[in-house]
């Protein structure tokens, strides 16, 4: 997807948000499958590291349904109020599947069981369907238009608001995350709305928060 023009919502960065979506939710699934019953130390690795991702998403769709969806049926409503409606559905068995995985979560990080990791995968694989379909229409019959209805600020608005609900401690790692799945041009208009220091400072600490994360992560 092309550049927006001057003062336009630059939608780039939300494609980087949906491919670390796709890319974490898909392989969540092998990763808890993969604990060995009873190794607690590994099954609290793969646990906080799923509950990033899930806290990301539901802040990610929060943003979109009190920022985006209201301007878009107020400004495109002849074009988008029926795939407006679906997203917002969807919007509503995502929770639902969160709130589902968020449970089956915290008792298999208790007691990392066999079969309370597959539980576990089963859940979040029925989650990363249901968000697949969601984002491939999100791709192909919103975010082609959004720059002609919203501006660079209000765009900007719902990034942030995903970032400033993240734990701050854990901001490097979703910076480190997001440029990961993206070029460095792409990188830079993510932390663009950023104060001075951490648009320097993101660059260099979240790359190296991230492999640090994701190295464990993957062991």
């Amino acid at each position: 997807m092309s550049h927006a023009p001057e003062g336009r919502a630059d939608v780039r960065d939300m494609l980087v948000v949906h491919e670390t979506f796709r890319v974490n939710f898909g392989r969540l699934p092998g990763l808890i499958t993969a604990v060995v019953p009873g190794d607690r130390r590994r099954a609290n690795v793969i646990a906080n590291h799923a509950r990033l991702i899930e806290q990301f998403l539901h802040l990610h769709h929060k943003g979109e349904d009190e920022l985006l969806w209201p301007k878009l049926m107020e400004r495109a409503g002849d074009r988008l109020t029926e795939t407006v409606e679906v997203l917002d559905a969807q919007h509503v068995e995502i929770a639902d599947l969160l709130e589902q995985s968020a449970a089956l979560l915290d008792s298999w990080q208790d007691i990392p069981t066999r079969e309370g990791g597959q539980k576990l995968a089963d859940a979040i694989g029925r989650l990363d369907a249901v968000l697949t379909a969601h984002l491939a229409i999100e791709e192909d019959q919103v975010l082609p238009v959004v720059p002609e209805y919203i501006t660079e600020a209000e765009w900007h608005e719902l990034g942030s608001h995903a970032i400033e609900g993240l734990p701050k401690r854990q901001l490097p790692i979703v910076f480190g995350m997001l440029a990961a799945h993206t070029d460095a041009d792409t990188a830079r208009l993510i932390i663009s709305p950023a104060p001075l220091v951490p648009r320097l400072i993101m660059p260099v600490i979240g790359p190296r928060a991230y492999r640090s994360h994701i190295a464990k992560v993957l062991a």
